[in-house]
């Protein structure tokens, strides 16, 4: 790991504008051991300013904005949102606009070529500089609330564990993006260098795979520990209502993810299941998106659709939000500019709306509402791009556009206008009782994995009619389990974190979008090498272990 990635954030003081209860005497010049006596010692006052200083930011984390990494910047790799949004353009089920207007950083990655583009070095730096920044973050807190500091206080045991979450998290990233899958031959390769601690490290040596892994999942297993501990008198639980808490919920989250790609399928069971049983509520149909069948009333008018109707522009209607942070981060990175097809951004002014392959549309079965999302006519929608109202355009939304991201009307606001308001959802429980269930046909529980997706596929059937099933799911005919789950993800985390890439990757399956016919961007393919991001030049030169 770059040694200046782990220092731009580094806490060098804990520095405090005035403190009369720390019986020291300067308290603006708190030595690390200072700071580690109080946080072990009986002052709860001055715990609590301590861990103010130090920890409240942790959670802002799991939705970066805006930066500019070592002199890169590029608006469309600078935030989470971005980042994931531009995987999501490298794979076989979304493609973007057409080929005659499709032309921005989000084209280049959907656009793949023989040298596969994002692989090579010279640009992605800032995808490793994003977990590096999340690593850091996390060192910062823990050089301080330690284990045995945690011992003494529930507060600093709260905090201890957002921090190994967290800390889980940058490394689970940095192994998705830059080493090949554990389970497609990567387990007997390298992993990343592990760094415990904040401030000026030497680079350390590059870790296995394996030992890689290890450390992840016992970071997220205390985590996991430390926040059940800390919440087990609270009403929550430790699964709190705050939607941008890093709390237990997204603890078990990211510990099922982490041992999904690990092979660990008894831990994965054991995470996904915690959250299952505390959110046995998913997505209504009335807030999954817009209708297709309505696409004309929106383009003339007739139908408005409010940001705050739609569960992926909001969160007051999403009752499956295990992280999502209320008004998103800046105009710059709100989904609904890359998805939203009928918001002046990317999606529907600039012509890029992101579509599904026809492919798996058509594998959609009649009686899921979620195919109800993609359009099956082209729409003419007029747009407004200034505050005044005056500049207006009209442009096309294309057949298979989706309306998972639908509004007419932004948050918070009452008509039309040039505005993107939105929320971001980072993580919702869809996803956990899809890796519940594939940690169960890993390993060979088929009954059991396909029992897990019927609960998803009952909330996803239209209503009034038959309740759809594994068995009776037009799509899946002839499926195994795994295979079932393979393609439920697909179609439940359509477009959502860069999912269907890494998945991709760890489930061995190949880019190739030949056989469909509204791909546009045919003759490039990834191969799961290609998958592999190159780890950057500037890293490199950094910590020479790479060479090793």
């Amino acid at each position: 790991m770059k040694t200046y990635i782990l220092n731009i954030l580094a806490l060098s003081a804990i520095v405090f504008t005035s403190c009369h209860t720390l019986d020291v005497t300067n308290p603006n010049k708190l030595t690390d051991e200072e700071v580690t006596e109080i946080l072990e010692g009986d002052d709860d006052a001055a715990k609590d300013l301590i861990i103010s200083g130090v920890g409240n930011t942790l959670n802002t984390n799991f939705n970066i904005a805006g930066q500019s990494w070592s002199g890169y910047s590029d608006m469309n790799m600078n935030s989470q949102v971005d980042q994931d949004f531009l995987m999501c353009m490298r794979g076989n089920d979304a493609l973007i606009g057409t080929e005659a207007t499709a032309t921005s950083t989000h084209a280049t990655a959907y656009k793949i070529d023989a040298e596969a583009t994002y692989r090579l070095s010279r640009v992605t730096w800032p995808y490793f500089a994003m977990g590096g920044a999340q690593l850091t973050a996390a060192n910062k807190v823990l050089r301080f609330m330690t284990a045995d500091a945690a011992k003494t206080s529930k507060k600093i045991a709260r905090f201890r564990g957002q921090a190994l979450a967290l800390r889980g998290y940058a490394y689970i990233q940095l192994m998705e993006r830059f080493q090949p899958a554990y389970m497609q031959g990567g387990k007997d390769g390298k992993g990343m260098p592990i760094y415990k601690t904040s401030g000026l490290n030497t680079p350390a040596p590059i870790s296995s795979a394996v030992a890689t892994y290890d450390f992840i999942l016992t970071d997220l297993k205390e985590a996991v520990e430390l926040l059940t501990e800390a919440g087990a008198d609270d009403a929550d639980k430790g699964y709190t209502a705050v939607t941008n808490d890093i709390d237990l919920g997204v603890a078990q989250f990211l510990l099922a993810r982490a041992a999904l790609q690990a092979g660990e399928w008894t831990t994965a069971k054991t995470a996904a299941q915690d959250i299952v049983d505390h959110f046995p509520t998913l997505i209504a149909e009335a807030n999954y998106g817009a209708k297709a069948g309505d696409l004309n009333a929106y383009c003339t008018g007739t139908k408005e659709l409010k940001a705050e109707n739609n569960a992926f522009q909001t969160l007051e209607n999403n009752p499956e939000v295990i992280m999502g942070f209320v008004n998103g981060s800046n105009a710059n990175t709100y989904m609904n500019s890359f998805a939203n097809v009928f918001a002046p951004g990317y999606a529907g002014y600039s012509q890029e709306a992101p579509c599904i392959d026809n492919r798996l549309y058509e594998k959609l079965d009649n009686n899921d509402f979620r195919k109800d999302c993609f359009t099956t006519d082209e729409g003419s929608y007029t747009y407004i791009t200034d505050d005044a109202a005056t500049k207006i355009y009209t442009r096309t939304i294309p057949k298979y556009a989706n309306l998972k991201w639908a509004a007419t009307i932004a948050k918070g606001r009452s008509a039309r206008t040039n505005h993107m308001e939105c929320d971001n959802v980072i993580f919702r429980a869809s996803e956990a009782y899809l890796m519940l269930a594939e940690a169960q046909a890993q390993d060979g529980k088929d009954v059991d994995a396909k029992a897990t997706l019927d609960l998803l596929l009952k909330a996803r059937t239209k209503a009034g009619q038959p309740t759809l099933t594994c068995a009776n799911y037009s799509g899946m005919s002839g499926m195994t389990a795994l295979q079932m789950v393979q393609f439920q993800t697909r179609v439940e985390l359509w477009l959502e974190g860069g999912r269907e890439f890494y998945n991709n990757k760890r489930w061995g399956i190949t880019v190739d979008r030949s056989s469909s016919t509204n791909h546009y961007w045919k003759t490039g393919t990834l191969s799961l090498d290609q998958m592999v991001l190159d780890i950057p030049v500037d890293e490199r030169q950094t910590n020479t272990h790479w060479a090793d």
